[in-house]
């Protein structure tokens, strides 16, 4: 397989460096978008029009059009304000590349690079894809026709600073969890808190069904399965003397068996509604954001492994443990084979976590990540 040369790799840098401090958040990636499409249009690469303001999707011309391997990388960035103490940083207030989508986003131009260069054996789409933090950014692209092309096989990559740079885990199974986000909406009566009698507390409810919904991944869950549960807010209240009546929690769930996922959202369905009855209120529960698991197969994961032989040396494959994040490139296995892959960008000195503040990627991996990709069309 052919290699980016040195001018290229600080080609990539330089792109990089300029997705890093220009960060755009979901569904705002307009200068994102332009940037790709500029050195696609470069590279001599179609941009095929889904009708879609951000994001981009090219098409390289490959010796058989009657099928196509796609490669996606996501372009958004998280509301955060940086704090890392290397150059460069976010030069937009609030917003930073706590993901390192701007590193995802690079590595795929450089397979782009590469692909421009020799005619690949069958087309290939160049998936960069919009808002994949708010897990709307697949849907929107699979609603827009993206399958209408006939993809066999769909790759993607995330960096992962736990991962020492030079490393890629080739994992088979569950990689990343389902996500459901929900939102638990508690009605009561208000009043005086000298009557309580006279009320119909919420606040008292809202604490009842928070301590029922943590109960059911140590009480209804097999301890062999894995599963998280979070309430991560609750909203309501007034001065102290002033019981409100009306309260709200969110939260999500993570699971990767569709059946432990079902389970719990029964469990909470019920205990939200039955034990606000107790307490003389009402209680909804909704799901308002939901996303499959990462699951690589047993085929695809072969194939992934002799990519990252080709492009990195069989030395550099490693495994891990799956994780409780979630991705919305789960989304396109409910239409084609996938395989995700972790990319290591991380040292002793540089392991904070995705969306820390303090985030940011070794980006003498660009190269890996451009190489694994284009390698992953060869295979």
């Amino acid at each position: 397989m052919i290699r980016l040369t040195e001018a290229e790799c600080i080609e990539l840098k330089r792109i990089k460096d300029m997705l890093h401090t220009n960060p755009e958040l979901s569904l705002n990636e307009y200068n994102t978008t332009e940037i790709i499409k500029r050195k696609l249009t470069e590279l001599g690469i179609e941009l095929i029009p889904f009708g879609l303001p951000t994001g981009v999707v090219g098409r390289v011309k490959g010796k058989n059009s009657s099928v196509c391997i796609a490669l996606r990388s996501d372009i958004d960035a998280l509301s955060h304000t940086e704090r890392a103490d290397v150059s460069p940083i976010s030069g937009v207030p609030g917003i930073m590349h706590g993901c390192g989508h701007d590193f995802h986003t690079t590595c795929l131009l450089g397979a782009a690079i590469l692909l421009s260069k020799e005619q690949p054996p069958c087309d290939v789409l160049l998936v960069f894809q919009h808002a994949e933090e708010i897990m709307e950014g697949a849907r929107q692209l699979v609603a827009k026709g993206l399958f209408d092309y006939p993809i066999v096989r769909m790759y993607g990559m995330h960096n992962r600073p736990e991962i020492d740079t030079g490393l890629v885990v080739i994992h088979k199974g569950p990689l990343m969890a389902a996500k459901d986000n929900f939102e638990i909406v508690i009605k009561g009566i208000g009043g005086h808190s000298s009557m309580p009698h006279k009320c119909e507390d919420v606040i008292v409810a809202a604490a009842g069904v928070i301590s029922a919904i943590n109960t059911i991944v140590s009480r209804n869950i097999d301890p062999y399965e894995a599963a998280v549960v979070s309430l991560c807010s609750i909203h309501g209240g007034t001065p102290e003397n002033l019981p409100i009546d009306t309260v709200k929690l969110t939260g999500s769930i993570r699971s990767y068996d569709e059946q432990v996922r079902n389970t719990i959202l029964t469990r909470i369905k019920l205990i939200v509604e039955s034990v606000a009855k107790g307490y003389g209120c009402t209680g909804e529960f909704t799901v308002i954001e939901s996303g499959p698991a990462v699951i690589n197969s047993e085929a695809m994961y072969a194939r992934a492994r002799n990519a990252a032989a080709l492009a990195m040396g069989e030395e550099a494959i490693t495994d891990c443990r799956p994780c409780m994040a979630s991705e919305d490139f789960a989304i396109y296995s409910q239409y084609t084979e996938t395989f995700f892959y972790w990319l290591g960008v991380g040292s002793e000195e540089n392991r904070f976590p995705w969306h820390n503040d303090r985030f940011h990627t070794d980006d003498t991996a660009l190269k890996y990540g451009a190489e694994l990709l284009y390698a992953s069309v060869l295979v």
